[in-house]
């Protein structure tokens, strides 16, 4: 039979004397947070954490984690995830956290396959294949657009290797062998086509950073930009220049489009028509 639990944290209790009021706690830290939270909160609030930590239940728990990881990232990058940020972001000890997760670089590859699961397409085979690898580049674009922090997971030599960015993988490589090529070719062709979204994602990782920065709006930046080049007559040889500067002032929308235009000719390179 499973005795009383603590009413924060989830674990058991020990064996009260029988006298006065049962207790609820099984520290004063779990006493603490409770009432942090209340304070916080209002007295109706639950601990997420009470089922996380039951059997059963623990998987709960972890996810919830994980999903805190990732509003943190999304919101303030990838250097304010720290275990302790993490915790403190839950309302846990860092000791609760490591319970879920040995260390920093686990909890990055739980964050990836998170956002993965969520943003996989569903494959429909009774698609052509460049449609399909076109579906996946694409998938995988949003959710760089969505969650910058994951391509500095990703876009490594030794990246994470869970069930979900293997699917990643498998998915492009499918595609690949059903075109025609021997499993070697798909995956540098895999490797390809991912190359060119992670460099693609890297201009929008990087015009994030300006914008939390404080710098200008792309659009002043770039007519101040022009301005200045065509006073040292930079311009004169280079009409792209000027194309780019007065294209847009909307720099995710010329992302878009510059996207669309490169993927669409590799495509025709790995899958002609």
């Amino acid at each position: 039979m499973v005795g009383p639990r603590c009413a924060e944290c989830g674990t058991e209790l020990p064996a009260g004397s029988g006298r006065g009021r049962p207790r609820r706690y099984c520290s004063r830290g779990c006493q603490a947070r409770a009432y942090r939270r209340r304070r916080d909160r209002g007295r109706t609030a639950t601990s997420w954490r009470r089922a996380g930590t039951a059997d059963g239940d623990r998987a709960t728990g972890r996810e919830e984690l994980i999903r805190t990881a990732v509003r943190l990232a999304d919101a303030d990058g990838l250097d304010a995830v720290t275990v302790r940020a993490v915790a403190h972001r839950a309302g846990l000890t860092t000791d609760a956290v490591y319970r879920w997760t040995r260390n920093r670089d686990e909890l990055l590859a739980a964050m990836a396959e998170h956002v993965l699961r969520a943003g996989r397409p569903r494959d429909r085979t009774r698609q052509p294949p460049r449609e399909r690898l076109g579906r996946l580049a694409r998938a995988e674009w949003s959710m760089y657009r969505n969650h910058p922090w994951l391509l500095t997971v990703l876009a490594r030599t030794r990246p994470p290797t869970g069930p979900a960015v293997l699917a990643l993988v498998d998915a492009a490589v499918e595609v690949l062998t059903a075109a025609g090529y021997d499993v070697p070719d798909a995956f540098a062709g895999y490797l390809t086509l991912s190359g060119y979204v992670q460099g693609m994602a890297l201009l929008h990782v990087a015009e994030r950073a300006e914008r939390d920065a404080g710098a200008a709006a792309w659009g002043t930046w770039s007519a101040r930009t022009l301005a200045l080049l065509e006073q040292t007559g930079r311009t004169r040889e280079r009409p792209w220049l000027a194309a780019v500067a007065t294209a847009t002032a909307d720099p995710d929308r010329e992302l878009d489009r510059w996207f669309e235009f490169g993927l669409a000719r590799l495509l025709d390179g790995l899958i002609p028509a």
